[in-house]
């Protein structure tokens, strides 16, 4: 096994974004999500880039990519199928994921798959003001690596009314015999035009090191 420490350090927990996880894609609809962040306080982890995309390939499945990379130092590509478990309009859904592809650390890759179990609700507030609260729950394990990883991500935030609404991701990963990694991004949405929004957010986590991070996403649906 190669060396572990550095590796878990470079280990990236990404929340999906909206309309992600629980929430099936309409048939011949698709989603890209594209996102950068830049860290101060680890040197190896200073960028990291991410995209994520799915499409409704048919009323009960949804198929994706989902790819990370952390320039020079690890990351990993992976191809999901996504299958309902609730009743097709029901308030709270369920859903769940399995995803098969390769990690790399330094360069050298190696294979890996992922299980996911979504839970997601949407809300209303006395107000009016519509929302949605999204939780993963992920078993994962990358080859290379004599333990999986256990991974618990959850996102609130508001759909509408208004141009700029706020958001915040809580996203957790698990190793056993190492510590708790977790990331806290607070943020806000901004609708920019029809069909795309951008997340601006900042970033606080603990993986290792502790740093801090400016997070700016686009999400496009087509």
């Amino acid at each position: 096994m190669r060396r572990l420490v550095p590796l878990l350090i470079a280990l990236s927990c990404a929340a999906p974004p909206a309309g992600a996880g629980a929430w099936q894609r309409e048939t011949g609809r698709g989603f890209v999500s594209t996102t950068g962040t830049l860290r101060q306080g680890d040197p190896d982890a200073r960028q990291e880039l991410s995209v994520y995309a799915d499409y409704g390939l048919a009323p009960r499945l949804t198929i994706g990519a989902d790819v990370n990379e952390r320039p020079g130092i690890a990351g990993h590509a992976v191809l999901f199928a996504r299958l309902p478990l609730s009743r097709p309009g029901a308030r709270a859904r369920l859903a769940a994921e399995a995803a098969f592809g390769g990690h790399h650390w330094r360069g050298a890759w190696d294979p890996m798959y992922r299980l996911t179990l979504s839970y997601g609700r949407g809300s209303t507030t006395r107000s009016g003001a519509t929302g949605w609260l999204a939780l993963d729950a992920a078993y994962e394990r990358r080859l290379g690596m004599n333990v999986p990883i256990y991974k618990l991500d959850a996102t609130l935030g508001l759909s509408a009314p208004g141009r700029l609404r706020p958001i915040l991701q809580v996203e957790t990963a698990h190793i056993p015999g190492q510590p708790l990694i977790w990331a806290v991004t607070p943020g806000v949405l901004i609708d920019s035009r029809r069909n795309a929004t951008w997340l601006i957010g900042l970033e606080r986590k603990s993986a290792g090191r502790d740093t801090v991070g400016l997070k700016i996403a686009l999400w496009r649906w087509f």
